[in-house]
């Protein structure tokens, strides 16, 4: 993507790539065809911010970073990463080439570990636990993640040639990343289906767990280890056990066999 501004003030697209226009829904000619852009398809909550954040870069000629909602045809929308590199040319206008990328999974996935955190302060686990555990279990990803864009900037401010294979290790790592942080959605979701039926069985003493701990305890009532629900469930062993911990102490259960029993019977 190659996004320009006019000493005017004026923006406009010189590129859109075909990948763009499949992955957002923006009709690439038509956009590249327009002397001037309001940027439209941006949520109203994010335009604002989105255009200030142009206007700095194109002033400072620092690296645009910033992600906005995009809004699609079908109503709904998609969260973009967008990623630029400024150069001011003689006349004054101000280019940047750079990447748009659907960042929605990641963005999704820290609402959820967001959700897992309130959570778990409502069923009063230590918050510092719990953020010891999702820690460890996204930190790697992390700074994989963080080492990938600080070289794609490098890149794209030496070699605009070399930012391609760049951007490919940008994506691969936002994937890892995404995997990483998908997996504490588990905490606090679960399929409906799956509540209707285990809230049917659950017995007084085991009604203000919730859903997740009542679907680990229903494991658990099967003779599953801590190893076989992780795995089940998709989570960290050291968030089963945290989940075990609050669970003993909402239903004052001496073990998780007890626990069990109360629940189950």
């Amino acid at each position: 993507m190659q996004r320009l501004r006019t000493p005017d003030g004026d923006y406009r697209y010189s590129y859109v790539s075909v990948e763009v226009q499949a992955a957002f829904g923006l009709d690439a000619q038509a956009l590249m065809a327009e002397t001037a852009v309001d940027h439209s398809w941006i949520h109203a909550d994010d335009r604002e911010r989105f255009v200030a954040a142009l206007e700095h870069s194109s002033k400072h000629l620092t690296t645009l970073d910033e992600e906005v909602r995009v809004l699609l045809q079908s109503g709904g929308t998609k969260w973009v990463r967008s990623l630029g590199q400024p150069r001011r040319m003689n006349d004054g206008t101000v280019i940047w080439d750079g990447v748009a990328l659907d960042v929605t999974d990641r963005r999704e996935a820290l609402m959820a570990l967001e959700r897992a955190l309130s959570d778990a302060r409502r069923n009063e686990v230590s918050e510092s636990r719990f953020a010891a555990i999702a820690t460890q279990d996204v930190l790697q990803p992390l700074n994989a993640l963080a080492e990938a864009v600080a070289a794609l900037e490098s890149h794209g401010r030496t070699d605009l040639n070399g930012v391609a294979p760049q951007v490919t290790e940008v994506v691969r790592r936002f994937d890892d990343f995404t995997r990483a942080l998908s997996a504490t959605r588990s905490m606090v979701e679960a399929h409906p289906t799956q509540i209707e039926r285990l809230q049917a069985t659950q017995t007084t003493v085991c009604s203000s767990l919730t859903a997740r701990q009542l679907e680990i305890m229903q494991l658990v009532h099967t003779g599953a280890s801590n190893q076989d629900i992780a795995e089940a469930l998709s989570i960290s062993i050291g968030t089963v056990k945290l989940h075990i911990s609050a669970i003993l102490k909402r239903t004052k259960a001496r073990n998780r066999t007890e626990a069990s029993r109360l629940c189950f019977g």
